[in-house]
C-alpha cells in the first residue's frame, strides 16, 4: 500500500486531450522527468493512492504535459482522472537521486515562513513561497494581502537570523514600491 509520506506532489490532471485517453496535466515539479526509472505516477483516487503506469508523455509547455496511462484509452476512463493530484513515488529514486532531490528542495524551502525586514521599509511580511523558475530566485512575500516578489540576491541580504526566522535586507530604493501597492488597495 502506498502512503502519502512516500509521495511527492508534482501536479494536477487538468482535462482530456483528444479521444484516446490522453490527458493534460499542470506540473509543479519535474522530478519524474529527471529520474531514470519512473514507470508510473500515483493519483489519489477517493483517498487511495493508485499507481498509473505511464504509456507516454511529452511537454506541451514547461509547466504542462500531455500524458497517457496504460489502460486509460477512452474519454470516459480519462475523465475519471481529471482534477486528481499527480504524485511521484519516492521509491523510484536511486539513493543518489533521493539525496540530490532532498538537498535541492531543502535549500529551496528553507526560508519559507521567515519574515523579511527591510532597512528602509521595516517589516515587509512572511515568505510564503520561493520562485526558482527564473534565473533570479525570488522570495514571494505576503504583504498586507498582496504578494511582493523580492529578489533573493545575496547582495541585498544583510543578516539571516535562524532563531528568530528573519531575513534583514537592504533593498534598493524603487525596487519595490509599497506606496503604489498600498494606494491600489484603497
Amino acid at each position: 500500500m502506498i502512503s502519502i509520506d512516500q509521495l511527492i506532489e508534482i501536479g494536477t490532471v487538468q482535462k482530456l486531450h483528444g479521444l484516446n485517453g490522453e490527458l493534460t496535466a499542470s506540473i509543479i515539479d519535474h522530478v519524474f522527468d529527471e529520474v531514470d526509472n519512473c514507470p508510473y505516477l500515483v493519483l489519489d483516487m477517493e483517498g487511495i493512492f493508485v499507481p498509473f503506469f505511464i504509456k507516454s508523455f511529452r511537454f506541451r509547455t514547461d509547466k504542462t504535459i500531455l500524458i497517457s496511462f496504460d489502460g486509460i484509452d477512452t474519454p470516459e476512463k480519462a475523465d475519471l482522472l481529471c482534477g486528481q493530484k499527480l504524485y511521484f513515488d519516492r521509491r523510484c529514486f536511486t539513493p543518489e537521486e533521493a539525496e540530490e532531490y532532498d538537498a535541492d528542495n531543502e535549500e529551496d524551502e528553507s526560508y519559507v515562513g521567515y519574515t523579511i525586514i527591510d532597512s528602509h521599509f521595516g517589516r515587509l511580511g512572511k515568505i510564503i513561497a520561493i520562485d526558482d523558475q527564473t534565473i533570479n530566485v525570488l522570495f514571494i512575500v505576503e504583504h498586507q494581502g498582496r504578494e511582493l516578489m523580492i529578489p533573493a540576491a545575496d547582495d541585498f541580504v544583510e543578516d539571516i537570523d535562524d532563531e528568530e526566522c528573519t531575513i534583514t535586507m537592504n533593498l534598493p530604493q524603487g525596487l519595490i514600491n509599497l506606496d503604489e501597492a498600498e494606494s491600489e488597495e484603497a
